[in-house]
């Protein structure tokens, strides 16, 4: 694989990094993430990556279910999924963490005692726990309205980590103290926030990817613009934000590039001669 040990090797978050959701939509819900597409420049700046003996990942926080063909048709060089739960380097998976179940049972019983609907995402089939009694959000997901009714899926899926959507910061409150001794809290902006165990993180699987290509930190770039990118920055050489990430991210980034609207990855990409 070209790459392994002298090119440059970058990894890139998926949503508000290479594609864009508008804002009023994700936040009525209204948003289809099953058609993101990354604008043309993306696409050839993928091909010019390659050509020019660098790798590219996608390093995002959806599980591999959520990475559309849109997505694949970049061709990267391997995934960090599940916010770095899920690693794979060509063909070969070398990380694939999950939440113990019954952790995860009981996080579920807290938050429908809360009435806070949560979901539960997995690389085999995510479930929605929806004690509001909303409906489904997203397709091809199970929807249960109680802890119990979760359970049998807990017996044939293993599952990394969970997102609450659309939330106020202050419904979380009666279950952030469980949540913060045993996850790791991101917001993903639009009232959107993730959590993941503790110790597994973007960062983290970025190290994991690494290692296995025998690649060294120098010579290696991230991009990201929300909290759940943030862990990204130690692993790499070049942590680079995008002009719509959130102001920690920015703060915290090396490069501030501009926003996913105007092509800010292949002006970054650019930028550092990577193409």
């Amino acid at each position: 694989m070209a790459g392994e040990k002298d090119g440059a090797v970058a990894f890139f978050d998926v949503d508000g990094t290479l594609v864009w959701h508008d804002e009023e939509k994700v936040a009525s819900g209204e948003s289809d993430f099953s058609k993101d597409v990354p604008s043309p420049a993306v696409y050839d700046a993928f091909d010019r990556m390659r050509a020019a003996g660098n790798l590219a990942f996608i390093c995002t926080g959806r599980p591999t279910p959520f990475i559309m063909d849109s997505l694949r048709a970049l061709r990267p060089d391997g995934y960090v999924a599940c916010a770095g739960a899920y690693v794979q380097v060509g063909d070969v998976v070398v990380r694939d963490e999950h939440i113990p179940s019954d952790l995860l049972l009981e996080t579920a019983e807290r938050f429908v005692a809360a009435g806070i609907d949560v979901t539960f995402e997995s690389n085999t089939m995510g479930v929605e726990v929806r004690p509001s009694g909303a409906p489904a959000h997203f397709p091809g997901l199970g929807l249960v309205r109680t802890a119990a009714e979760l359970e049998p899926f807990l017996r044939e899926h293993a599952y990394a980590k969970f997102c609450v959507s659309r939330c106020d910061p202050d419904a979380l409150e009666g279950v952030r103290a469980f949540c913060e001794r045993h996850f790791t809290i991101a917001n993903l902006q639009f009232g959107t926030y993730e959590f993941s165990p503790r110790g597994v993180d973007k960062g983290t699987g970025i190290e994991a990817a690494l290692a296995h290509l025998g690649h060294g930190r120098k010579g290696t770039f991230a991009f990201g613009d929300s909290e759940n990118d943030l862990p990204m920055a130690p692993a790499v050489e070049t942590f680079v934000a995008m002009a719509n990430a959130l102001p920690a991210v920015k703060e915290r980034a090396g490069y501030v590039t501009d926003s996913v609207e105007r092509d800010g990855v292949p002006a970054a990409l650019a930028h550092f001669g990577l193409i």
